[in-house]
């Protein structure tokens, strides 16, 4: 079994699959398998793909789809292939810098067993809604929060709490999922924690497919706003690291394992 199972979807996003497995390549010293959920592509993808392979051999597999289902199907996919101890999802215009996976999974392992996700810092652009910033070489690392609860853009887990929380909710096709997750995290009595010495680049990449996915992605948002009881939206932010949870289920009795809960109480 290896430590650490990696998925990343992608669709016609060649070079940037390409950065993002010479990335883990290189960069990571744990014992890892890569899973790629290719969805349709029919740009040089299974040309970048069969070069990795030849490099990473069992190390890394494809799934490859018929036509393309959106990133959280894909992400599923992974995660119900995947073999290792611990699970964690990216994109595939995201590189991990070196050691980044290797010093989450020793944050997890050091952490208390009521922590469900290490949260990795990432590269972007956004100033509302920050919770933590960091800086290495000159940029910008940050994690977010939903209306002033911390949750990871990309987490990392052990495969236990993915499956008791059964993954991705797959009624979002592309947005919200992320966050989503993290609210189970945190309702089902865990919490999410940051990846203080744990960073990935990325550049979110623009590309025709961006603007034909906007009007899903906005639903997806308003979805996560539906389903879960998260205070209203204010001026400020209400970000507070000494309560990083103000979902107001995470407040009460812990459900049971087999509840798998999936609305907000």
């Amino acid at each position: 079994m290896p430590e650490l199972s990696i998925v990343i979807p992608t669709c016609n996003r060649a070079d940037q699959l390409s950065s993002a497995l010479d990335a883990i390549e290189t960069g990571t010293g744990s014992d890892f398998e890569i899973i790629v959920v290719d969805g349709a592509s029919n740009d040089a993808t299974p040309e970048v793909l069969a070069a990795a392979s030849r490099r990473l051999g069992r190390r890394l597999r494809v799934i490859h789809e018929s036509r393309r289902e959106g990133f959280v199907k894909g992400v599923n996919k992974g995660f119900r292939a995947a073999l290792g101890e611990h699970l964690i999802w990216i994109n595939d215009d995201a590189r991990p810098l070196p050691g980044a996976l290797d010093r989450a999974i020793e944050t997890l392992a050091s952490s208390p067993q009521d922590v469900g996700l290490v949260a990795l810092f990432h590269r972007c652009d956004v100033t509302r809604n920050v919770a933590y910033e960091t800086y290495y070489a000159g940029e910008t690392y940050r994690l977010l929060h939903v209306r002033g609860t911390l949750y990871a853009n990309f987490g990392l887990g052990r495969r236990e709490t993915f499956e008791r929380l059964d993954y991705f909710d797959e009624r979002y096709f592309l947005n919200a999922a992320d966050p989503d997750f993290s609210l189970k995290v945190w309702n089902a009595g865990m919490s999410v924690v940051p990846g203080f010495a744990s960073l990935i680049d990325h550049e979110e990449h623009a590309d025709a497919r961006r603007s034909i996915d906007a009007p899903r992605g906005a639903a997806d948002n308003e979805k996560l706003f539906t389903k879960w009881n998260l205070p209203p939206r204010t001026h400020f932010n209400d970000f507070n690291p000494s309560d990083p949870c103000t979902l107001a289920s995470a407040r009460l009795p812990i459900p049971s394992v087999d509840a798998r809960p999936q609305t907000a109480v």
